[in-house]
């Protein structure tokens, strides 16, 4: 999350920041006793907070298809899946590129996620392969997090004008920022304190928000069994 962001910006401002050599644009804080180190640019992640956006199951969400392979012996017929199935299988191979039939050459007990063959697969590795879907749940959170986007020089004039191209750059990219699911916004500006950098050093900071989504796919477990109660009349 954080490295995409950074990245992101960093790419943006190497782009459109002829007056800095690219080497000199990253997270770090510049080495001032380097020659040709400046002017550069660093930029640092200050703080963020989470929220919440959506717990359940979206409804552009499709069940994932999932496969596993295990290696057969000669001698043992059933095999477990790590998670349990929905019904029904998607297909059943053995050995690669030959499909078997349900209730047939196998069958499958989804309750405990146990694919039984008829005769035991022969010896290989990985040699049975098995395909089925999961049911899943997309639970998601929003990112606000705050950067700070720090211009370097030995010159006030040219510290000036590098803040507003890095402004500027901001908003040029707002649409490449936006399509790697990146919202970036300006808020605030300030120069650096004497005590960041020693005397004729100049710097100044563009203070901005990053919001970025973040969403996981979490398996559910399957409806096992679903029981009707009701009064006698």
């Amino acid at each position: 999350m954080f490295s995409k962001i950074e990245d992101a910006i960093i790419t943006a401002l190497r782009e459109n920041l002829g007056a800095v050599l690219k080497e000199n644009i990253s997270t770090k804080k510049p080495d001032f006793g380097v020659k040709g180190n400046l002017p550069a640019v660093s930029i640092g992640n200050v703080d963020f907070k989470i929220d919440e956006v959506g717990i359940g199951r979206s409804v552009d969400t499709t069940d994932k298809e999932t496969h596993e392979s295990f290696s057969g012996d000669g001698e043992r017929k059933s095999f477990t899946l790590s998670t349990k199935p929905l019904r029904p299988i998607l297909s059943v191979e053995h050995p690669a590129g030959i499909r078997r039939k349900e209730n047939v050459d196998y069958v499958v007990d989804y309750g405990n996620g146990m694919i039984t063959f008829q005769s035991p697969p022969e010896e290989g590795s990985e040699n049975v392969m098995i395909k089925y879907l999961l049911p899943l749940e997309t639970r998601g959170v929003k990112f606000n997090l705050r950067y700070h986007i720090t211009v370097w020089s030995r010159d006030e004039v040219q510290r000036g004008k590098l803040t507003v191209d890095v402004i500027k750059t901001l908003l040029k990219e707002e649409e490449a920022f936006n399509s790697k699911g990146i919202f970036i916004k300006p808020l605030k500006g300030f120069n650096c304190s004497l005590d960041e950098a020693p005397e004729g050093i100049y710097g100044k900071t563009v203070e901005c928000l990053a919001e970025a989504y973040l969403q996981v796919e979490i398996p559910l477990p399957r409806i096992e069994k679903i029981e009707i109660k009701g009064e006698r009349g």
